[in-house]
């Protein structure tokens, strides 16, 4: 079967899997992969739209790193998945919680290109921001209601912090009627 696609339905599909994997405690390098691509999707959209307007373009201004180098260690882990052939005898190092920051920033590009965001990705953002309430802000009314939703999450260990966003993305799912 033939398979059509726009850029930012691809990402949303690649993002909305790599959600869906990082609840259910997949595999990292699967997640960062599909999470990365999605997010380079977004971010080139982004800039295409308007020079200098994506979440990516704003990172580097703001850590004071050069595009270049911003760029690299960005999408370090990125490349060394795709590109064997770079150094075929070195060792990925990342943090797992990077995967975490990544889908947020890829749906929060998302929503900037003023494409819907899927269920998935406003569950996820809504996990997110109860985990990471210090990213946007303590007082934000938005982090005060989503961690009534989930009390305490951030003090869980990682297993019940993913499961917790798990049956929360079940959960949005039976509400819209997708389970």
């Amino acid at each position: 079967m033939k398979v059509i696609c726009p850029k930012p339905d691809a990402a949303v599909r690649q993002l909305d899997v790599a959600i869906g994997a990082l609840f259910t405690d997949g595999d990292p390098l699967a997640i960062r992969t599909l999470a990365g691509a999605a997010y380079g999707i977004f971010a080139d959209l982004a800039e295409h739209q308007k020079q200098g307007s994506s979440w990516r373009t704003k990172l580097f201004e703001d850590s004071g790193v050069s595009k270049d180098e911003g760029r690299r260690i960005l999408h370090a882990a990125q490349n060394y998945l795709k590109h064997a052939d770079w150094d075929p005898h070195s060792l990925l190092e990342f943090d797992e919680e990077e995967n975490d920051h990544l889908i947020f920033m890829a749906s929060a590009e998302c929503g900037d290109l003023g494409h819907p965001l899927s269920f998935s990705m406003q569950a996820f953002q809504v996990w997110y921001l109860a985990m990471y309430p210090e990213k946007i802000g303590l007082d934000m009314d938005p982090v005060k209601t989503f961690k009534k939703i989930f009390p305490g999450l951030s003090m869980n260990e990682c297993t019940q912090q993913l499961a917790h966003g798990h049956r929360f993305l079940k959960d949005v799912w039976k509400h819209k009627g997708l389970l």
